[in-house]
Formats: C-alpha cells, sequence, structure tokens
C-alpha cells in the first residue's frame, strides 16, 4: 500500500513540474497530441532584419505670443511663411511638407483674481518628409534661420516600398526559425513532422530611428557655417509568427 502511495505521489509530481515549466517563455514551444494520435509541436518563430534608412521626418514649428492675437497670429503666419520659402529653396517641394498642427492658445494670469487673460499662444507645425537625407542639417538650419524656433523631432524611417521588402524579410527569417525549433524537437523525441497544421502571424514591428525631438526654443542664430550634424542609424523589423507541427 505505501508503495502504491508512494508511485502515485511521485507521478502526481512530475506533472505538476512538466505544468510549471510550460508555464515559463520558452518561445511559446509545446508538445501536445493531435485527434488521430500523432504528436503536434508548437513553436514561435522570431526574425529581426536591420535596413538603411531611406526617408526622414523633420517636424519644425513656429511658436510666437502677443498681448493681441491678431499680432500674434501675422507673426507667426509671417515666419511660418518665411519658412517654408526657405525650404523649397533647398528643393523641397510642396509635396514634401505637410501641416502636423495648429493652435491658439490663450496665456493667463493665474494669480489675479479673477483671473485674466494676458496674451495670445500661436502655434505652427509642418512635418517635411525627404528621402534627400544628407538634407537633414541643412533643412534644420534653414528653417532657423527663417524664423522656425521649434526642432519637434528627427525620424529616420523607411518608404512604403522598402518597409513592405523589409517586413517581408523578417516574416522569412521567423519562418526559417520556427521550422529550426521544431525540427530540434522532433529530433529530440525521435519524432518526424509530418506537415504543418497551422501558422499564425503573431506581430511584424517597424521601429524607426528617432534623433530627439521636443528640443526647446532656439533664442540666438546659428553661425553661417554651423550645421547640425544629425546621422541616421540602421531600422529593426522584426516579425514573429506561431506554427504548429504533426509528428509521429
Amino acid at each position: 500500500m505505501m508503495k502504491k502511495t508512494l508511485a502515485i505521489s511521485v507521478v502526481a509530481i512530475f506533472a505538476i513540474c512538466i505544468a510549471i515549466a510550460g508555464n515559463f517563455p520558452s518561445g511559446a514551444t509545446a508538445v501536445d497530441s493531435s485527434d488521430n494520435g500523432n504528436a503536434t509541436i508548437s513553436v514561435s518563430g522570431r526574425g529581426i532584419v536591420s535596413a538603411e534608412p531611406n526617408q526622414v521626418e523633420i517636424r519644425l514649428g513656429v511658436e510666437t505670443e502677443d498681448k493681441n492675437v491678431s499680432k500674434a497670429l501675422a507673426n507667426n503666419s509671417f515666419k511660418m511663411n518665411a519658412t517654408i520659402e526657405a525650404l523649397k529653396t533647398l528643393g523641397i517641394s510642396e509635396d514634401e511638407i505637410e501641416t502636423s498642427r495648429f493652435n491658439i492658445y490663450t496665456i493667463r494670469d493665474y494669480e489675479r483674481e479673477p483671473e485674466e487673460i494676458v496674451g495670445y499662444r500661436v502655434t505652427n507645425e509642418i512635418v517635411v518628409k525627404t528621402s534627400d537625407l544628407e538634407k537633414t542639417g541643412e533643412i534644420i538650419r534653414a528653417a532657423i534661420d527663417a524664423g522656425a524656433n521649434n526642432v519637434r523631432g528627427v525620424v529616420f524611417g523607411l518608404n512604403e516600398t522598402k518597409e513592405k521588402e523589409s517586413k517581408y524579410a523578417a516574416i522569412n527569417e521567423a519562418c526559417v526559425d520556427a521550422k529550426g525549433k521544431a525540427g530540434a524537437i522532433a529530433s529530440g523525441f525521435g519524432l518526424n513532422i509530418v506537415r504543418v497544421v497551422e501558422i499564425k502571424e503573431s506581430s511584424v514591428y517597424v521601429t524607426p530611428c528617432r534623433a530627439g525631438g521636443g528640443y526647446g526654443e532656439y533664442a540666438m542664430p546659428i553661425p553661417a557655417p554651423v550645421l547640425p550634424p544629425i546621422e541616421p542609424g540602421e531600422i529593426e523589423v522584426s516579425a514573429t509568427i506561431n506554427v504548429v507541427y504533426e509528428c509521429r
């Protein structure tokens, strides 16, 4: 009776250990049984590729303040128009310039009772998209010289065609990874893979290269020979898939 109880306890402990081990993040790998008696192996595959950026987005803004809302708006419009014209002289077309944000805020003195409006703040922001990455520093410098006083961020990325190609390459790497995992598991258990039962795409991510962002106003003009040195980094594209294989 004692031996029987001991055997049952060992089996129970073994089952618990398997259950606990199955909860650890081991690449979403599992071995199960299918309806026809064959084993199934579930694995996740991950692929990562790097790509050189071929597009840059630069967020530039003009912020002005005045006690009179009309004067604040007029000053802002003058500086933004000058900024856009300066960008055009660098070869940036109208199609590559887009307004991303425009706001007029009241400036209030909360220490007065009752609180009073003491001025107005006008903010106008544009996004410049171009494939000429070498002009990034020139674009920022020209905009600041023309009146822009905010650089909200510089983001290097991929155009639509190159992004799609990189995503497909990452997915292909994920497939190779999943197949390799399944083969190793099957071999370890003395099984042969029969077929693929199910494939699901879990995620595909493109991580752009961000060169700062949220810079404050440039209170002083930049000397003519000086350009901000901005070098683009590589873009990482990753993909994850889940695959179920049948084995016997």
